[in-house]
């Protein structure tokens, strides 16, 4: 039996504000943070119309998260992974150029109300099941959006990523567990201390 970690982790670059989401910002000042970051070598593999599926995306998280019953404080969440997931956000690493910083926070913090999960990433995870390459890599938890107690269930049924995605083509995505946080107050609380 899988058990998930009891600790969530989120990356950022020294320099940069961490807990933050470029969905909060209007679309011109999105945009030119997009295209620093793409013009940096930071993140070469966004491309035109990523705000747009971004907010898209979160729109689906919000709502999805909202048809459970949930009542999120924030109306962007803030990104974590699961665990951790060094090897994808390392110096040379999909998302960065640099070694980044670690915030790391226990997972007890956030009620149910507070927190959703996709497995894997939720630009994927959104996008795998409404696309045609996507058929390859579609997986049943594809295209959803779980509370604390669902994703405990999926990973007993499908376990963890681990490091499947480097060797079997049908997990290339499937790299981490995505938690988005919609409530900065226990974080703040919690960095206080």
């Amino acid at each position: 039996m899988y058990s998930i970690p009891d600790y969530l982790t989120h990356y950022y670059e020294k320099g940069n504000t961490r807990l933050k989401n470029i969905c909060n910002y209007d679309d011109d000042e999105a945009q030119v943070i997009l295209t620093n970051l793409f013009e940096s070598g930071q993140r070469t593999w966004l491309h035109p119309g990523y705000l747009e599926e971004r907010r898209a995306v979160e729109a689906w998280l919000y709502n999805d998260f909202v048809k459970k019953g949930k009542k999120p404080y924030l109306q962007h969440p803030l990104y974590f992974v699961l665990g951790e997931h060094d090897d994808l956000f390392q110096k040379g690493g999909f998302f960065s150029s640099a070694n980044p910083i670690k915030l790391k926070i226990p997972l007890s913090l956030f009620d149910s109300d507070q927190i959703s999960f996709t497995y894997p990433d939720s630009m994927p995870s959104f996008n795998i099941p409404r696309v045609e390459r996507g058929k390859l890599y579609l997986k049943p938890f594809h295209g959803q959006v779980f509370t604390k107690d669902e994703i405990t269930e999926v990973v007993q049924t499908y376990g963890l990523p681990g490091d499947r995605w480097k060797v079997e083509e049908a997990w290339r995505y499937d790299r981490f567990i995505e938690a988005q946080i919609w409530d900065v107050r226990p974080i703040e609380k919690f960095l206080q201390t």
